[in-house]
């Protein structure tokens, strides 16, 4: 059997266990599906898989076959990622992966400067909080905040994000201490940062899970946050009434071992670290401004 399009056939086969069924998951109709699977046993003095019983039987040569396609199937999915990002190479385009939040208030500003150095490149913006799967070439550079990382990707440490105590600048006015609340992002239970701050009894009256609209929520009057400063003097209107001992988490520009030395990556990576690290003072305010 030498065309892959019999292999393609026996693994639909083998998936669907109808001829319909096959059909459907090539794309085909039903009587070309049979017409092909009829030419296939005819190539050989066994047949290779039967019908019984509406049922399809592979004989100990189609099982062998068959085991034949699902390497050769298990081969070409080893080998997309390399695939993907060559073609992508290819396109002048490269995927980024990061929060929200980083792209507006520390990248957005700055990206038009990638662009006038290399105008040819598409730039794919994913945003998300999730960690992109790198491996699956879901991105091909991805920047994100985090405290542990997967020992095999190629990291680039930015810095902490650091945090504080914010609230509305007359916030604290003509309000008794029962109506002084928080808004945090999870509802599950009391955050044990709330022990350091001023208020630490203060209740939780709102729940917000979207970072950006917690400080938005915080510059309405709706309650006290603890916020990053590099998004909280997006807000004219909020103050930073004590601040926190901890940072979030460490800042990183990331990509996979199998990606760090293709072009376009390199270039990317290069321009992310550039200007994030003028930016660092920022990210965190510890970090004393060069």
């Amino acid at each position: 059997m030498q065309s892959w399009d019999d292999f393609q056939l026996l693994l639909a086969l083998n998936s669907a266990h109808t001829l319909r069924g096959a059909a459907k998951l090539l794309g085909i109709n039903h009587t070309t599906v049979a017409r092909r699977l009829h030419s296939l046993n005819q190539r050989y003095p066994i047949a290779v898989c039967t019908t019984t019983q509406n049922k399809l039987v592979f004989s100990e040569l189609g099982e062998q076959l068959l085991t034949t396609a699902k390497a050769m199937q298990a081969q070409l999915q080893s080998q997309l990622p390399a695939i993907q990002s060559t073609i992508k190479q290819a396109k002048q385009q490269v995927n980024l992966s990061l929060p929200p939040a980083i792209l507006q208030f520390v990248l957005m500003d700055v990206l038009s400067e990638f662009q006038a150095l290399y105008p040819d490149i598409l730039l794919n913006i994913n945003t998300t909080y999730a960690l992109s799967d790198l491996d699956s070439s879901e991105a091909d550079v991805v920047v994100r905040a985090s405290e542990q990382l997967d020992d095999y990707l190629v990291g680039h440490r930015l810095c902490p994000i650091s945090l504080g105590y914010f609230m509305h600048r007359d916030y604290l006015n003509n309000r008794s201490e029962k109506d002084i609340t928080w808004i945090v992002a999870h509802s599950q239970s009391r955050p044990a940062w709330l022990a350091e701050t001023p208020f630490p009894n203060a209740s939780v009256n709102l729940v917000i899970e979207d970072l950006v609209l917690r400080h938005q929520a915080a510059e309405n009057g709706l309650g006290m946050i603890r916020g990053a400063h590099y998004i909280a003097q997006h807000f004219p209107q909020l103050v930073e009434f004590a601040p926190s001992s901890d940072s979030f988490a460490d800042l990183w520009v990331l990509t996979h071992p199998n990606k760090q030395s293709l072009p376009n990556v390199k270039k990317l990576i290069q321009f992310l670290l550039t200007v994030m690290r003028n930016k660092q003072s920022l990210i965190n305010q510890k970090v004393k401004s060069s």
